[in-house]
């Protein structure tokens, strides 16, 4: 497995933004990732969300966008730089996070509903993650936006069977900043 080394980026004047901010804007879809100056702004204000550029060899390869609450990580982002994807980092980099972190990790994923979201998902899996069946919505990060129906899996001792309520609140409450039980 490759080897990959993480540094913390400590505010929006970091060198290795630009290559997160680039790799974040071509990962994910604007409905699934939040305006740039906001990204900035938690990263400069923010105290439970953190950014890591994800390096191998001093090579910048991805990052991980992670919240830290009392009970669990929660990986809002994950994703490899496209010229180094299928190289193994993707496994190398997860496989590391999550055995240094203290807490459980969760993370929401898109439904099962074409061959890219079903590898994505066996990815997970073949790390440990297990998927969770209850109905889940993620909030629009856009205003306009609509909820976009999402699946959360998880990694380590957490049961979601008893605590999904709590923890799907506190996502919606602390990442997402919309107060809505019913969804």
């Amino acid at each position: 497995m490759p080897a990959v080394g993480y540094r913390k980026l400590t505010n929006s004047a970091d060198v290795l933004l630009a290559k997160v901010e680039e790799t974040y804007t071509t990962s994910f879809p604007e409905a699934e990732r939040r305006s740039i100056p906001l990204f900035r702004e938690l990263l400069d204000k923010e105290p439970k969300f953190n950014v890591y550029a994800l390096l191998t060899k001093d090579k910048y390869i991805g990052f991980i966008a992670e919240w830290i609450f009392d009970a669990f990580v929660y990986v809002e982002h994950f994703a490899i730089d496209e010229t180094v994807r299928n190289e193994g980092f993707g496994a190398a980099a997860l496989q590391q996070f999550i055995t240094q972190v203290t807490y459980p990790v969760v993370l929401e994923v898109e439904l099962p509903t074409d061959e890219l979201s079903r590898r994505r998902i066996g990815f997970y899996e073949r790390l440990g993650f297990i998927p969770n069946n209850h109905a889940y919505q993620q909030p629009p990060y856009n205003k306009g936006d609509s909820w976009l129906p999402m699946r959360l899996m998880t990694y380590g001792r957490i049961d979601l069977g008893k605590n999904f309520d709590d923890i799907k609140d506190c996502l919606y409450k602390e990442v997402y900043k919309v107060d809505d039980g019913n969804k």
